[in-house]
């Protein structure tokens, strides 16, 4: 069994086959899910460079995708059903050329999420030295409903995100990171210019829906928007408070200042996604009409 990389156009349908094949997929189905991979990209202007695929007698027999965003990180696609035990050590053994190529390309951190419970694309996972790093909830708010009654929420003043004050925001978002509950083995790994690099890579970017609130001139919190053309919705990038702002209402100023961003600019959907163990942010979201539309388990690997 060999292994190369993609070259041509019908090299990569057939490898991209191989990704999304499910039980019970009809080939027009296939051929359906396909054509809409290449038509998203085509608008994302994704690069499909980093496709390899393990061939027995000409015929693939498993491939991995890998999809390099800004920040230096990189997406990665292994196939989602299971397969005989030799063609789950192909799987690995693409994996394993995938993290040579990755050090080579300087990417930090590859990262690939499966549905909870799929226990053999974990184990693929964990045999090529990937590690589990949280369950995230997937949630959406319909923006056009009213927003929830309360007491009266902390006056905030608002700074935009520009050049002048890129060091600001900066400082904010490392500064959230403390005590954080989202994903905190990912606290301390990468620098704050790859982890800004990688937020302005997530849709469309947009510096009128970055925001940093703050209290007397002192920072409160950070709130990153971006929209999603190919599911006409905005999405919660990131938001985080400082330590010593939370828990004094901050986090409603900001998730409501995300939903009046969204109605100004004619949305209808926020949404984002949160760690399961973050239990105050997903109480936050549910208060605001907040609905969880699937999950999904994150495993990384640190190059």
């Amino acid at each position: 069994m060999d292994v190369a990389r993609a070259t041509s156009r019908s090299m990569f349908r057939d490898a991209l086959a191989v990704l999304v094949d499910r039980p019970g997929l009809s080939s027009t189905e296939r051929n359906e899910q396909i054509d809409g991979v290449l038509r998203y990209a085509e608008r994302r202007g994704l690069s499909f460079d980093h496709c390899l695929v393990a061939r027995e007698n000409d015929r693939i027999v498993a491939s991995c995708l890998c999809i390099d965003a800004p920040g230096r990180t990189s997406s990665v696609f292994v196939p989602g059903i299971s397969y005989e035990p030799e063609v789950g050590e192909a799987v690995v053994r693409l994996l394993d050329e995938t993290i040579r190529l990755g050090r080579e390309r300087n990417v930090q951190i590859l990262q690939a999420t499966v549905e909870p419970g799929v226990s053999h694309e974990s184990q693929l996972l964990a045999q090529a030295g990937f590690e589990w790093l949280a369950e995230l909830i997937y949630l959406d708010s319909d923006v056009t409903k009213p927003l929830p009654m309360g007491p009266p929420l902390p006056s905030v003043t608002w700074e935009k995100h520009s050049e002048q004050t890129h060091g600001l925001f900066a400082e904010v978002v490392q500064g959230t990171y403390e005590d954080s509950l989202d994903c905190v083995q990912l606290n301390g790994i990468r620098s704050i210019e790859d982890i800004l690099a990688s937020h302005r890579g997530t849709g469309e970017f947009d510096p009128d829906c970055w925001w940093v609130g703050t209290v007397a001139c002192e920072p409160v919190g950070v709130l990153l928007l971006a929209y999603l053309p190919e599911r006409w919705s905005y999405e919660v990038v990131y938001m985080g408070l400082l330590p010593a702002w939370r828990g004094r209402g901050y986090g409603s100023v900001l998730l409501r200042k995300a939903i009046e961003l969204v109605r100004e600019r004619a949305g209808l959907t926020l949404t984002l996604a949160v760690d399961v163990k973050n239990k105050p942010a997903r109480k936050l979201y549910k208060r605001f009409g907040f609905v969880e539309t699937l999950r999904r388990d994150v495993w990384i690997r640190l190059l």
